[in-house]
């Protein structure tokens, strides 16, 4: 009622205190300005929550880029080689949020192994990774 996460939402976070991800914003085309063109991880998220084996979850997919608004575009255009990701484009709200860094794919890996330990496995549009 106070918008306070209960406690097993709360243990459900999966990335440390040191990463501050930007606010969410729906991916579509007129969004993209608010995404820079520098290196950083990002992550894709819907409105209602999933189940995975240890907790729920929006996150349905982490990835990672040299150039954010270039690789997010790609989501937005025909020709996506990702089914899973492709089928929650087609059917929700999907949302980004990023986080600016160059060390992006270690962090990416990072962030991947975390989601699973704490989730028991990957978001359901990653494949690989972790």
């Amino acid at each position: 009622m106070l918008n306070i996460p209960n406690f097993k939402e709360r243990v459900a976070h999966y990335y440390e205190r040191d990463i501050t991800f930007s606010g969410q914003a729906m991916l579509s085309k007129d969004n993209l300005k608010k995404i820079p063109h520098e290196a950083g991880v990002y992550e894709l998220s819907i409105p209602s929550k999933i189940d995975y084996p240890n907790y729920r979850s929006n996150v349905i997919y982490i990835g990672s880029s040299q150039n954010l608004r270039n690789r997010i575009a790609d989501y937005s255009r025909n020709g996506l080689k990702n089914d899973r990701l492709k089928d929650f484009i087609n059917n929700y709200n999907v949302f980004v949020c990023f986080y600016l860094t160059e060390n992006y794919i270690f962090v990416e890996k990072k962030l991947l192994r975390s989601f699973k330990n704490t989730y028991g496995q990957l978001p359901k549009a990653n494949s690989l990774g972790g």
